[in-house]
């Protein structure tokens, strides 16, 4: 069975981390640089001290924002890691090795986590996330159509809306993704890494300026495994299930780990 295999079958060794006394604008560019939504923030040993997300880094951002229509969307604080995970007061969530798969889905849905970090004599030895479970499910070969796993609402932006309300409408809604629909159809995402990078554009810059085509659209018949594989291999975290040229689900990586758990 795929997922009772151990979670370092499909970890990622090549962790990313920092030290607590990095800024945290050096954090964003790492997590940008390195296309990942979370890094540990470890001691001199290795040993993880907490964990910075770009969740956490819109939130603050948004806070620290003006108001004024053409004030920067996001703004981040002059502050050091360690200073944010003492706000924070949140532990990495971490696991062993030898977790296995199945496990380690569970945790991430208990936990409202997008990755394990896999500790191993208390240093940092790799990663397992839920676009890794993708890999799992495929491996597995589920072939339950989409619509049984997709989740709804969806959330969505137009085009032409300003970011402020998408940057607004993530942090509401507590996801980590929008879908941007002109003429009642989707034409790409909008994410945290869109936010991210458009923080330094006025608040009322237009959504269609800044947001990603690149997107996963397939009919809710498509098998799970199908739609995993394709997702892995286009490295996107999100399906758009459609039904008749209308997007009425959408998958996440969430929805593959309650899958796994399950």
């Amino acid at each position: 069975m795929i997922f009772s295999r151990p979670v370092s079958s499909y970890m990622t060794a090549d962790v990313a981390t920092v030290g607590p006394d990095v800024m945290l604008s050096v954090v964003a560019r790492k997590l940008a640089e390195r296309r990942i939504s979370a890094l540990a923030v470890v001691d001199d040993k290795g040993a993880p001290l907490g964990v910075i997300s770009r969740t956490d880094l819109v939130r603050i951002g948004r806070s620290q924002a003006g108001t004024h229509r053409k004030a920067s969307a996001l703004t981040l604080p002059e502050k050091r890691a360690s200073e944010l995970l003492s706000e924070l007061a949140r532990p990495a969530v971490i696991t062993s090795p030898t977790t296995s798969v199945r496990d380690a889905a569970r945790v991430m849905c208990e936990q409202r986590v997008h990755r394990l970090f896999v500790v191993d004599d208390r240093k940092i030895t790799g990663v397992i996330s839920t676009l890794d479970l993708m890999s799992a499910v495929c491996d597995e070969k589920i072939e339950i159509p989409l619509a049984e796993i997709m989740s709804t609402p969806l959330f969505s932006v137009t085009a032409q809306q300003p970011i402020s309300v998408a940057i607004e409408r993530l942090e509401h809604a507590r996801v980590t993704g929008l879908v941007v629909i002109d003429d009642e159809w989707p034409v790409g995402v909008f994410t945290q890494v869109e936010a991210m990078e458009s923080r330094d554009l006025p608040r009322d810059t237009r959504i269609d300026e800044v947001f990603d085509t690149s997107m996963l659209c397939l009919p809710t018949t498509t098998k799970v495994y199908r739609a995993a594989a394709q997702a892995r291999r286009l490295e996107v975290r999100r399906v758009i299930a459609c039904r008749d040229r209308e997007a009425v689900g959408i998958v996440t990586g969430f929805d593959f780990a309650k899958l796994v758990a399950a």
